[in-house]
């Protein structure tokens, strides 16, 4: 449904009305009204009368609030399957859907809590699925805006940084949840906050997130032209070091060899460079693969926005050298399966075993190289491993992934192992996301 701030922009906008004209017909300040299109102000029931009758909406601001407010109520008591229905509460013990607000000077504590949240909740979604983390994150995203209203300054901006983090990562969910229309919604959100803090990096990652989009419906040409607009961001070296990998892999799906690993090298020499030294010193060696390239990049993931937590990091947290991950997958889309296996299989294995979300997803890519390969038997366990996990996680891009190895072992429907494990694969491949 239309947001209150959303219909609001969108009324004054036919009218042809500044902020500042609105704003001498209902004795609300531009600023004010501003935050309140911005979902950065809650509307009151006055504002939105005033609104109303300004631009002669005949009450569809008052609606749209009144139908927020309904929403939200249902939401804080759990919906027709929460806990009130289940009779945990009764309607009168029903959590309020009270308005986030801020003591002043209390947003570092606040932002150290929230963060810890997010890191929990990425935690989470290594090991669950989507539901189990979208409506936490959301909750997070709707209080930290609330706050930052409340809050002046580089505390209201510590805020919406932070709010702008669980954004992103909601978007990254939504795409997990073969939700695109959401993912591109919460990345726009993202640009929105990013824009409002200054952040090219935020920026410049929600533009990559749209480009995962593209990668993953196999549409090379979008994937390189949103990778190259994040790579215009004056953005952090690790930044632009994802924005050209990802530009690598668009590269790849067209492929453009050359101008693959092009963008591969180029990512190389900005790795071994002066910009991104560790805490510990230069990087030694710009071969992807490497321990110090793997750790440059891990150390200097991102801005800082949440004092040093590791949420502030964009990008994988999971595999140690995502340049080496990034060839080793250009390698396979472009046919060169045995290097491929190579380097992909080496990354796979230092990823966390906790993290199953990102083994996952980047073990399946070892299953397609080492078919590409004609390494049946190992394309068989790496398989075997995945789906112990794979329902729990309900990936999409995982599933993407496996689609095409159900295509790959087809070949070998022949082989007794394949013809046992074919059945299973296909039926995680084709699995509908859950509810």
């Amino acid at each position: 449904m239309e947001s209150f701030g959303t219909r609001l922009r969108r009324y004054r906008g036919e009218r042809q009305w500044s902020l500042s004209d609105l704003a001498a017909r209902t004795h609300y300040s531009p600023g004010h009204l501003s935050k309140v299109e911005n979902g950065l102000r809650t509307p009151t029931r006055e504002l939105a009368a005033s609104c109303d009758a300004a631009l002669s909406a005949r009450g569809g601001l008052l609606a749209v609030l009144g139908a927020g407010r309904t929403d939200d109520t249902a939401r804080s008591a759990g919906g027709p399957e929460g806990l009130a229905s289940a009779g945990a509460l009764s309607d009168e013990a029903a959590l309020p859907a009270l308005p986030a607000t801020l003591s002043d000077g209390a947003a570092t504590p606040v932002v150290a809590a929230l963060t810890s949240v997010l890191d929990g909740l990425r935690a989470t979604a290594q090991s669950a699925g989507p539901g189990a983390v979208l409506e936490s994150a959301a909750a997070q995203v709707r209080a930290l805006r609330g706050m930052a209203a409340h809050a002046h300054g580089a505390e209201a901006e510590r805020l919406l940084s932070l709010a702008g983090r669980y954004a992103e990562f909601i978007a990254w969910m939504c795409q997990e949840a073969d939700d695109e229309r959401s993912a591109l919604a919460w990345a726009r959100t993202t640009t929105s906050l990013a824009r409002h803090v200054g952040s090219p990096d935020m920026e410049a990652n929600a533009v990559l997130r749209r480009s995962l989009l593209a990668l993953y419906c196999d549409d090379g040409a979008a994937t390189v032209e949103l990778a190259s607009a994040a790579a215009c961001f004056t953005a952090s070296p690790a930044t632009q070091v994802r924005a050209l990998l990802r530009l690598a892999q668009g590269h790849a799906l067209n492929g453009d060899d050359l101008r693959c690993r092009r963008a591969l090298d180029e990512a190389d020499s900005l790795l071994s460079g002066p910009a991104m030294r560790s805490p510990a010193g230069p990087v030694q060696g710009s071969l992807p693969g490497t321990a110090p390239a793997g750790t440059a990049l891990a150390a200097a993931s991102g801005t800082i926005y949440a004092g040093g937590h590791a949420s502030s990091r964009y990008g994988t947290r999971h595999v140690a050298d995502p340049a080496a991950m990034a060839r080793g997958w250009c390698l396979q889309v472009l046919g060169h399966h045995k290097e491929a296996l190579g380097l992909l299989g080496a990354e796979a294995r230092r990823i966390p075993a906790h993290a199953h979300r990102a083994r996952a997803r980047f073990e399946v890519r070892v299953a397609l190289a080492a078919l590409g390969a004609n390494d049946v038997d190992r394309a068989c366990a790496t398989l075997r491993d995945i789906l112990t996990v794979a329902p729990g996680l309900d990936s999409a891009t995982l599933r993407t992934d496996l689609r095409g190895c159900v295509r790959a072992l087809s070949r070998h429907r022949r082989d007794s192992t394949v013809a046992e494990l074919l059945p299973e694969v296909a039926r995680q491949a084709s699995r509908r996301p859950a509810a």
